[in-house]
């Protein structure tokens, strides 16, 4: 059964814009995911590779931003999971993803709130924190805070996963967006003009990337001891990275 929890959203913590862009944007983001141009696939493979040799008890998977939790279903079956909590602002990717989570056998409990505010006053544990492409439109202190905050529910065996926009070391924001559309453009054929355009202007507008070596420091600073890169996107704009307690 999926339970549904709204939330006081009249004022979010993230910008209002980049959430309403995100809101128009959602049949042009369901386009890079079907075609895999931001490598979700293999991001999902090694996220169930991790649940299924890592999570052997009942595990609590918490997934922040999880929009309509589609790719993360996949990652999900047939795995001990015993609790699934999602977190978004957007109602219609909270309703797409209740029809996708009814997959799973394992209670369900959905939120309608900013993935900020909820970690803020979060009180329960989990034992899998997982955000992907939502933590980067925070400003590199928040980055962190957030970090803290998941390592503050989770128990010794517990892990946060992250995949999130990855600039080169000594790269400035500007060279990483300019980076983006010389890389992206001509690869990302399935969008017509006015959806590149959307995704053009979303990324310039809210896109925050860090270093590889910044997301993880900023684990360590928050806390945690074990700090590990699973992934480079072939493009080399995105990584995925795992951080232990």
């Amino acid at each position: 059964m999926v339970n549904i929890r709204q939330h006081d959203v009249a004022a979010p913590v993230l910008d209002a814009a980049a959430e309403e862009q995100f809101a128009k944007a959602w049949g042009t983001y369901q386009k890079l995911v079907d075609n895999d141009y931001v490598f979700h696939r293999e991001v999902y493979r090694i996220l169930r590779r991790i649940l299924v040799e890592d999570m052997k008890r009942p595990f609590r998977f918490l997934d922040l931003a999880c929009g309509d939790a589609r790719g993360v279903v996949g990652a999900l079956e047939a795995t001990p999971i015993a609790h699934y909590h999602g977190v978004d602002l957007s109602q219609p990717a909270l309703d797409l993803a209740a029809q996708a989570l009814e997959a799973l056998d394992c209670a369900i409990e959905l939120d309608r709130r900013d993935f900020v505010a909820a970690m803020a006053d979060r009180p329960e544990p989990a034992d899998l924190v997982w955000i992907s492409l939502s933590l980067h439109h925070l400003e590199t202190p928040h980055k962190q805070v957030i970090m803290r905050e998941v390592l503050g529910i989770l128990d010794d065996a517990g892990a946060m996963v992250i995949y999130e926009p990855t600039s080169r070391e000594g790269e400035s924001r500007a060279g990483y967006l300019t980076r983006f559309v010389a890389t992206n453009r001509p690869l990302w054929r399935a969008l017509d003009a006015a959806e590149w355009a959307e995704i053009e202007d979303h990324v310039t507008r809210c896109d925050l990337p860090e270093p590889a070596s910044v997301w993880q420091q900023l684990a360590r600073d928050a806390g945690f001891t074990r700090v590990e890169e699973l992934f480079k996107a072939p493009t080399d704009l995105y990584r995925m990275f795992r951080f232990r307690p």
